[in-house]
């Protein structure tokens, strides 16, 4: 798809009446005005400007709006153009054959519309992980390692359809843990997210490779069914993994903070 082609459909999206609006009235508009060169134009030609209005229609990305200007135009065909005019009475086999096919393409349209949509989502969604990869991936100055954290936290939790996800430090790993394949234990068991999606009465523990303290990214998603497919799972894995300098930054960077133990006393005791 396009450059204009991705613009006029985030467009449609934003608009859906007018969509709805040219499903139900485009054709039937287009059919009847078409009748004013009767004379000059072949049922042929009028059929082929009419499949050209529902593909129009259906490429607006509205599941429901092309089968919708499909039949419409149908219709709007049975009643202008076919013998008796003006009526929606059918005799002829190559007419029916005509109605049946506008609906046919219409719908194979709308269908190919919506799985291009799906398919442009996905992998907007997947190149939204690899860049947050490459950025992980990438050297990190000791003074962004928050954000970087907050950042990594977040696309984790947006990989995984989450509510939060949030580092924890020095705590133990909760029973439920999501391993860098992408499955997911509880208590050595492995859970079929598939087929019951996260756990949602337990923090789900992906674990930080951190050298100096132990540490995870503790993940919660209570408040709906999630079932990220494995890939999505795995770059919430690799994520865990690629923030452990991040996360020693953070604990170097906490320790300088803190005065030492009993620098206050020292510089108050008498020489």
């Amino acid at each position: 798809m396009g450059v204009w082609g991705i613009v006029a459909s985030d467009w449609f999206a934003q608009h859906r009446s007018v969509v709805w609006v040219a499903a139900v009235f485009l054709g039937p508009l287009v059919a009847s005005l078409l009748t004013l060169g009767r004379a000059q134009l072949h049922e042929n030609h009028v059929t082929l400007v009419l499949v050209l209005i529902v593909a129009c229609v259906s490429a607006a990305g509205l599941r429901p709006a092309g089968l919708v200007a499909a039949l419409t135009t149908a219709l709007a065909y049975d009643f202008f153009w076919t013998e008796p005019y003006y009526s929606f009475a059918i005799f002829n086999t190559d007419d029916i054959l005509t109605v049946l096919l506008l609906v046919i393409v219409g719908a194979a349209i709308e269908q190919l519309s919506w799985w291009g949509g799906r398919q442009r989502a996905v992998a907007a969604q997947r190149l939204d992980y690899f860049t947050a990869l490459r950025r992980a991936a990438a050297p990190i100055p000791a003074e962004a390692s928050a954000p970087t954290l907050d950042a990594m936290s977040n696309t984790v939790k947006t990989a995984l359809d989450a509510d939060s996800c949030q580092l924890v430090l020095d705590e133990p790993l909760p029973a439920t843990v999501l391993h860098g394949d992408g499955s997911i234990t509880r208590a050595g068991r492995v859970i079929d997210v598939t087929r019951l999606g996260l756990p949602t009465d337990d923090v789900i523990a992906i674990p930080i490779p951190c050298s100096s303290r132990s540490a995870h990214f503790a993940v919660i998603a209570a408040s709906h069914i999630a079932r990220p497919p494995a890939e999505q799972r795995q770059v919430a894995a690799l994520l865990a993994h690629l923030a452990a300098d991040a996360v020693e930054l953070e604990i170097g960077a906490s320790k300088v903070t803190q005065p030492a133990a009993g620098t206050a006393e020292d510089k108050s005791a008498p020489s």
